[in-house]
């Protein structure tokens, strides 16, 4: 843990469920109804005296203003001759359900007990400290085998009780005591601390400190006192400190009404006042108990427990271990300023019971006029260091404290912000709007995953407004360690609104529920290594099947990676994603991030699933794989959709850019819904090098993702623009670029090309991932196509209903129109077509281009018309 942290009493979380050894009463020794503290060794304090009468013990400071220590049982203390406090009971500091110890306070002095018998202290009786000075004498029980408060007992403190499960019988911890401050070392302690339900503890006035080593179970139950219910564990509405430390180790400085803690263990300088490193020894350091839990079960959804005041903002109020946290009650955890509440090292808090932080409609809190804090937002985590109210790690953003909202598991806040190794939310959360304050939610993991399922629900924060009801912002990043997951899938959609954006960034996305986002984007960052070279980090992005993700504009990795290495992402899109754009302008949907060499390296792998894609403009940046929706052996029939945006009812258009980067044949297969534009992007067909000797000839090569397919059918328009790529073949002009098969279908609409289309990479290309087809009743194209020697190019009508592909092999309906012209009726100029063929003239080439007189296709028919293309 951090060494040598110095905190306003900031709490780290109660833990886990509790089986502890305490728990069990077969781990005691039986003490009798009667029985009282025994043995005690007065080490500090010349004025105590004491006397039993019948089943009561009276421990009485005459004129003592500075502490008093006494141990009970044990080896007689060296500074002692004997044991002077009951000397013949039984040794130890136990009190029977029938027995009664007082402490009288003539003078003001804080009293330790220590319990050296090593045995666990049992307090089931009554413990009360009482005289003129009693509200300035706090008592403190010290054993380092643990401590159990039962059912039934009534401790009665008006100064402050300490209940603490040390060692605090060496003369350096008792220094530590005399001078003024409270000793915590978990050095050789076990066992924890319980206080059972039905434990009067009501009368503790000023401070209450539990610290355990292991587990500390803190239970709280309405009591009668005093002729009144009231509730058994103070809290800080009746102006008490509270402080449960599990497994922290440090020392404590009373003052009222702040109780601060300055942490050290044994790596760091030993020092308090006088003492110093050089006269600390292995008698005595301060240690934490590692992996130590709390349970915490206080409050009920008709009185919640309240751990800050609500008057004072009183630091020094809360819960904190070295290990896990359970909140199994209802507290109230709003403040007026600074103030901690919970703490955690390494662990998880798990709360199943209710988190309140606001004063929003359906919250359990009880209104009062002088509450201000409407809207209030819970910090669960480390949102800055030194402040606010939970933190997932101290106060240092170490990799280090998980939450999870468990199922019934309820969290009022106005607004809820989390940091920490991980979140998940299965039970509610639940945040208050009013008309100046809109919530948000923010969650930041170092280590571990997101997961946001539950509910998630925005109510009135004021118990006066009455809607519309949003989020003004979203945030969840789990994107510092590779494979990270953000998960969402809530009992009811998300709503974003406000204009703010919407962002996650992990190795892994899961959507399993709806989000919008209203007048803002959505953008997904995906995490990536720091250097530049290394091996990529692959992950995915799943939309799950009847969710719907919109946003003014999707950026998929398209905003870059979290570093500049490369990211690899793969989306499955089973539901539904739109971008909406704005009134004057379509909305984009962006995959993948261009790549540069200042740019971060985000790349699509593969784009399937039964969903679709709505926007104005669709682009896939770096596409190293497929973009289908396999569901049958017929080509025609795996095409992922993608909608076109409508305009007063009536289809839009989609213009889609792929650019195509892959190391092996890829596939593009998408069927579009209205009428699209299509171009290349960067994508290339052909890659050329220099000749190895011969100057007078380009060397041509295959791209790595040759015998590529690209299927694109539209049931409106479709027309086929040029992408950006280079012009490896020298033409000097634009070109719609594709290494391997162009497939371009209208269905009812028209088929324009206006640029030319070059697919051609090597003389003889595979079967199946060569040719131009354009499919559609009306074909405008009076460009060049540029394709491989053993290819065709067709334009055809399309298929009639119910012919199959393979039917098509051997039946091509002509257009009713090539170029405005009826091909029945006339010449309809069909554009000029180029054949990649052998030359075996040329040295060195992997194919050429060369003229020749005719041309032969596949079936056997002259091909006609045709100018074969010769370069220089």
């Amino acid at each position: 843990m951090n060494k040598q942290h110095s905190m306003r009493f900031a709490a780290r979380p109660l833990s886990a469920a509790i089986l502890m050894a305490l728990a069990t009463p077969a781990a005691f020794a039986a003490v009798t109804a009667t029985q009282l503290p025994g043995v005690g060794y007065v080490v500090s304090g010349s004025s105590v005296t004491s006397g039993v009468a019948g089943n009561t013990l009276t421990v009485t400071n005459a004129s003592n203003t500075t502490p008093i220590i006494i141990q009970w049982g044990g080896t007689a203390p060296a500074v002692t001759a004997a044991a002077t406090i009951n000397g013949t009971g039984t040794a130890g500091f136990n009190i029977g359900q029938s027995a009664t110890t007082v402490f009288s306070a003539a003078s003001a002095a804080p009293i330790l007990n220590v319990d050296a018998t090593g045995n666990p202290s049992q307090i089931l009786g009554t413990l009360t400290v009482s005289g003129a000075s009693a509200a300035s004498s706090p008592v403190f029980v010290a054993n380092a085998n643990g401590i159990v408060v039962g059912a039934g007992s009534v401790i009665t403190a008006p100064g402050g009780l300490g209940l603490i499960n040390a060692d605090l019988s060496s003369t350096q911890a008792q220094a530590v005591f005399e001078s003024g401050a409270v000793p915590v070392s978990f050095q050789g302690a076990t066992g924890g601390v319980q206080i059972n339900a039905g434990a009067d503890l009501s009368a503790v006035g000023n401070e209450l400190l539990v610290a355990g080593a292991g587990n500390v179970n803190v239970q709280g139950a309405f009591v009668s006192h005093a002729g009144h219910t009231v509730y058994s564990i103070p809290g800080a509405s009746t102006g008490v400190t509270v402080m449960i430390d599990a497994g922290i180790g440090g020392y404590v400085t009373p003052a009222t009404p702040i109780m601060g803690l300055v942490v050290q263990d044994s790596g760091a300088a030993q020092t308090f006042g006088s003492l110093s490193t050089s006269n600390y020894n292995t008698n005595f350091s301060y240690r934490d108990a590692v992996n130590s839990s709390i349970t915490l079960n206080l409050g009920t959804t008709q009185s919640p427990y309240a751990m800050i005041n609500p008057t004072t903002g009183m630091d020094g109020t809360g819960v904190f271990a070295d290990g896990n946290i359970s909140n199994e009650g209802n507290v109230a955890l709003v403040w007026n300023g600074n103030a901690n509440a919970f703490e955690w090292i390494n662990g998880t808090f798990t709360n199943t019971g209710t988190l309140n932080f606001g004063r929003q409609t359906g919250s359990t809190l009880t209104s009062t006029t002088s509450e201000t804090w409407n809207g209030s937002t819970a910090f669960l985590g480390n949102p800055t260091a030194g402040s606010w109210v939970i933190y997932g790690n101290t106060t240092q953003p170490l990799s280090a404290g998980s939450f999870v909202n468990a199922t019934g598991g309820l969290i009022n806040a106005g607004s809820l912000a989390f940091t920490g190794a991980a979140f998940s939310n299965f039970g509610t959360i639940q945040m208050g709007q009013s008309a100046t304050s809109v919530p948000s939610l923010d969650v930041t993991e170092t280590s571990g995953n997101i997961n946001i399922s539950g509910t998630v629900s925005v109510v009135s924060g004021d118990g006066v407004y009455s809607g519309p009801f949003f989020l003004n912002g979203l945030e969840l990043n789990a994107a510092s360690t590779a494979g990270q997951s953000v998960t969402v899938n809530t009992a009811t959609p998300l709503l974003v609104s406000g204009g703010s954006s919407v962002t996650i960034a992990a190795t892994n996305v899961n959507l399993g529920s709806s989000l919008t986002v209203s007048g803002g984007d959505f953008i997904f960052s995906p995490y990536s290594v720091t250097n530049a070279n290394a091996a990529p980090v692959s992950g995915s992005f799943v939309l799950a099947s009847g969710a719907t993700l919109s946003a003014t504009n999707l950026y998929l990795g398209s905003s870059g990676a979290t570093n500049p290495g490369p990211a690899y992402t793969s989306y499955k899109i089973n539901g539904s994603m739109v971008a909406t754009g704005t009134s004057n302008t379509p909305g984009k949907a962006l995959l993948g991030d261009s790549i540069t060499s200042t740019s971060n390296k985000a790349s699509v792998f593969n784009v399937s699933g039964a969903g679709s894609i709505t926007a104005g403009t669709l682009t896939f940046n770096n596409l190293l794989g497929s973009v289908n929706n396999i569901t049958t052996g017929q080509i025609l029939a795996n095409g992922f959709r993608v909608n076109a945006p409508t305009a007063n009812g009536q289809p839009g258009t989609v213009n889609i850019t792929v650019t195509a980067v892959g190391a092996a044949p890829q596939g593009f297969n998408v069927f579009i819904v209205g009428n699209a534009t299509i171009n290349s992007g960067d994508t290339v067909a052909v890659n050329t090098q220099a000749p190895a000797g011969n100057e007078k000839y380009a060397q041509y090569l295959y791209p790595a993702n040759a015998n590529s397919n690209l299927v694109v059918s539209a049931n409106g328009s479709l027309t086929v623009n040029a992408g950006t790529g280079a012009d490896n073949y020298g033409l000097g002009t634009a070109l719609f670029q594709w290494p391997g098969l162009v497939y371009m279908a209208a269905g009812s609409g028209n088929l324009t090309a206006t640029a030319a289309i070059a697919n051609a990479y090597g003389a003889q290309a595979a079967t199946g991932h060569a040719g131009v087809f354009f499919i559609a009743n009306n074909i405008t194209d009076s460009f060049p196509i540029y394709t491989n020697g053993n290819a065709g190019v067709v334009f055809a009508a399309p298929p009639l209903t119910g012919v199959l592909w393979a039917h098509l092999q051997a039946y091509y309906p002509y257009a009713l129109s090539i170029n405005g012209v009826n091909p029945f009726t006339g010449n309809p100029g069909l554009p000029t077509v180029y054949f990649a063929t052998p030359n075996p003239t040329v040295a060195n080439a992997n194919f050429s281009f060369q003229v020749l007189n005719s041309f032969t296709n596949g079936r056997g028919y002259q091909q006609e018309n045709q100018i074969f293309l010769t370069l220089p």
